[in-house]
């Protein structure tokens, strides 16, 4: 059995925002003491008093989580700046949280480290993680971005290659440097992870409603995060040979599909920045060269549809009769895309999932494979839809 609360909470004060959250939770486990737990709020929060508080409700509670764009549930659809908690309690279930900090010096390293320390004493193999990392660091010199394949491929090294690792890469609105949880402290610039073992059933509906344009091209200079050419032109002109002249906004709505070779399938990676002079464009995570490439266009409806499909996907998948709740991670860019029509992802959850209680955010990336038993991937303008339970 897996018994799930979700709280969420909108609560301006403090105080009452914990004592609100808590009481949802007693309402919903009564004299159960859940073992594990998922924190989404927005940022600037009084997060040592939320953790507390929390930690003095659950003692030993394996807690993760992280700052977010805006938070999203079953209680209270999306809402900014608010403090979203999921406690999960069952007795066939074992949860193991763990954290890499400083993750931005010698990532691999640094998560063998900490997926060794979590795994100990520990004889059998886990079966899911879910993982809330950072996407990027504010510091003395600005803000630095993480290369979150980096972070996929150190957990795919220690876990396995196939291995579900499932998750949102958190965020801060005006790109300040996030935040991260693990049980009683919060953290900057860390990989905050909840391992889960035992008979856990679930699926994983990864969908976005972009559609690719144009014809296939190969990544032919890249360097890291920085694509150079495609094709035979500079990655700038294959961009306007689509677009014409744009700005960066214009851009983060035509995300490029990346094919894994003999796919149909892709995932997106959407630019951060670009260099008119020397032509080139950044991405948030690495694209090799060779890759296959399309550039992809959506509408406001189509992107209501992705949700729609994410979400049927995941229904399709799940092999237990009754999934106990629905994960959702949700790129940031799909908000800023939808605008005033934000609230349709929640009324299609709503919809679809009527009984089931759903809880995430909308992330700086998104992670997990695009099928059963493919690789993790790292994801932009994507909806996540991870469906768990035990029956």
């Amino acid at each position: 059995m897996l018994n799930i609360a979700v709280a969420h909470t909108l609560e301006l004060d403090m105080k009452d925002a914990i004592e609100d959250l808590l009481t949802q939770c007693q309402e919903q486990l009564g004299e159960l003491i859940p073992q594990a737990g998922l924190l989404f709020t927005g940022i600037d929060l009084d997060y040592p008093a939320i953790l507390n508080g929390i930690n003095k409700a659950y003692p030993g509670i394996d807690l993760i989580g992280c700052t977010d764009y805006s938070e999203l549930s079953s209680v209270q659809g999306v809402a900014d700046d608010s403090i979203c908690l999921t406690l999960f309690y069952s007795n066939e279930l074992t949860f193991r949280s763990g954290i890499a900090e400083n993750i931005f010096k010698d990532p691999y390293r640094k998560i063998k480290k900490a997926i060794k320390t979590t795994v100990r004493n520990v004889e059998q193999k886990p079966d899911l993680c879910i993982v809330t990392p950072t996407s990027h660091f504010f510091g003395s010199s600005g803000t630095k971005f993480l290369n979150i394949l980096d972070l996929v491929n150190g957990m795919k090294q220690n876990l396995g290659e196939n291995f579900p690792i499932i998750g949102g890469a958190g965020v801060h609105a005006n790109w300040k440097g996030d935040t991260q949880f693990h049980n009683e402290q919060f953290y900057h610039n860390a990989v905050p992870f909840l391992l889960i073992y035992g008979p856990i059933k679930y699926s994983l509906g990864v969908a976005s409603g972009w559609v690719p344009i144009g014809k296939k091209t190969k990544i032919s200079k890249a360097d890291g995060c920085n694509i150079f050419r495609i094709g035979e032109q500079t990655a700038l002109d294959f961009y306007r040979h689509y677009l014409g002249e744009f700005d960066f906004m214009g851009m983060l709505e035509y995300p490029l599909a990346i094919f894994d070779e003999g796919e149909e399938n892709f995932y997106l990676k959407a630019p951060t920045l670009f260099d008119a002079e020397e032509g080139s464009i950044h991405f948030q995570t690495t694209i090799p060269e060779g890759a296959t490439v399309q550039l992809t266009h959506s509408t406001r409806d189509k992107v209501i549809e992705g949700v729609k499909e994410s979400v049927d996907s995941a229904i399709s998948q799940y092999s237990g009769e009754r999934p106990s709740i629905a994960l959702c991670f949700t790129c940031m860019a799909r908000k800023i895309v939808l605008g005033t029509r934000v609230q349709e992802e929640y009324e299609v959850l709503k919809a679809k999932l009527p009984d089931i209680p759903f809880a995430g955010f909308y992330t700086g990336g998104e992670i997990g494979p695009l099928a059963p038993g493919k690789p993790t991937r790292h994801h932009n303008e994507t909806f996540l839809t991870l469906l768990l339970g035990t029956e």
